[in-house]
C-alpha cells in the first residue's frame, strides 16, 4: 500500500492543517462522500495514535497543562462522529432522490477519502501522531453536506409527489340531455251558460190554527197512564201524584 501525499508531507516535516481535497470529486455528492471517508479514517485511527499522542503531550505540555490538552481529543472525536452523521444523512438523501443508482460512485469516493490515511500502519508512530493531531477535514465538508441534504430532500419530495399524483383521465362526453317535451296545454273547459231564471216568490204556508183548549186537554188526558201504587208499572216519562175516583194514584206523563 502506497503512502498518501498527506503522510509523505508529514514525514518531510511539512504537516498540513487540513487534508488536501485535490483528489476529491467536484460534485457535492462525491465530495461529501470523500469527506466521509477521510473523516472516518481519522476516527478509526483514534485508539491507534492516542498512546503516542499522550506521550507527546506529556513531553511538550501546553500552557493549560497536560490534562487540558488531552481532554480535547475525546471532544474532537465526538465532534467528528457528529459530522459523520451529518455526512451520512446527506449521502442517504442524495441516493434516495437520484433517479439513477449512484451508490457505487459514492463508495468509490469514500475510498478515495480514506486513502488520505493510506500507509498509516507502516508510518513512524511519532510522525503519524503529529499528523493526526493537526488534521481536520476541509471546512466546506459540513457546508456542502447540509446543502446537499436540503436540496435532495426537496427533490425527493418532488419525485414522490409526481409518482403518486394520479393521472387525470378526461371525463367522457356527457350524453346530450333531452329537453323535456312540453306537455300540451289542455284547453280549459268552456264555462256553462248561465240561465237566467225569474225568481219565484216563496209560497207562505199558513200556520195551523191552535186546537181548542178542551181538545188539547182531552189529548193530554188520553196519553196519561195511571199507575196504582199497589201495582206499580214502569213509566217512560215522569210520575206525578194525583187522585182519581177518590183514590191516590200516580200519573205517568211523557217527557
Amino acid at each position: 500500500m502506497g503512502i498518501s501525499l498527506l503522510l509523505a508531507l508529514a514525514m518531510m516535516g511539512q504537516v498540513p492543517n487540513t487534508a488536501s481535497p485535490s483528489a476529491a470529486p467536484t460534485d457535492d455528492y462525491g465530495y461529501v462522500s470523500w469527506c466521509y471517508g477521510a473523516l472516518g479514517g481519522y476516527v478509526e485511527l483514534y485508539d491507534q495514535v492516542m498512546p503516542e499522542v499522550t506521550r507527546i503531550e506529556k513531553a511538550f505540555p501546553g500552557p493549560d497543562g497536560v490534562e487540558a490538552s488531552l481532554k480535547t481529543y475525546p471532544e474532537m472525536r465526538a465532534q467528528a462522529r457528529g459530522d459523520l452523521k451529518t455526512f451520512t444523512a446527506a449521502i442517504t438523501a442524495a441516493e434516495k432522490a437520484s433517479p439513477r443508482s449512484i451508490a457505487d460512485y459514492g463508495r468509490v469516493s469514500i475510498s478515495k477519502g480514506r486513502s488520505v490515511w493510506a500507509g498509516a500502519d507502516i508510518a513512524n508512530k511519532a510522525r503519524l501522531a503529529q499528523v493526526w493531531m493537526s488534521w481536520s477535514p476541509p471546512n466546506d465538508c459540513e457546508i456542502r453536506a447540509k446543502a446537499l441534504e436540503r436540496r435532495s430532500n426537496i427533490l425527493g419530495k418532488a419525485l414522490i409527489y409526481n409518482a403518486a399524483k394520479p393521472v387525470e383521465t378526461p371525463a367522457p362526453d356527457a350524453a346530450p340531455t333531452e329537453a323535456p317535451v312540453a306537455e300540451a296545454a289542455m284547453p280549459a273547459p268552456a264555462p256553462e251558460p248561465v240561465v237566467e231564471t225569474t225568481p219565484v216568490a216563496p209560497v207562505e204556508t199558513p200556520a195551523p190554527a191552535p186546537a181548542p183548549v178542551a181538545e188539547t186537554a182531552a189529548k193530554a188526558k188520553a196519553v196519561e197512564t195511571i199507575i196504582d201504587p199497589l201495582d206499580p208499572k214502569p213509566c217512560a216519562g215522569r210520575l206525578e201524584p194525583s187522585r182519581r175516583g177518590g183514590k191516590a194514584v200516580l200519573i205517568c206523563k211523557p217527557e
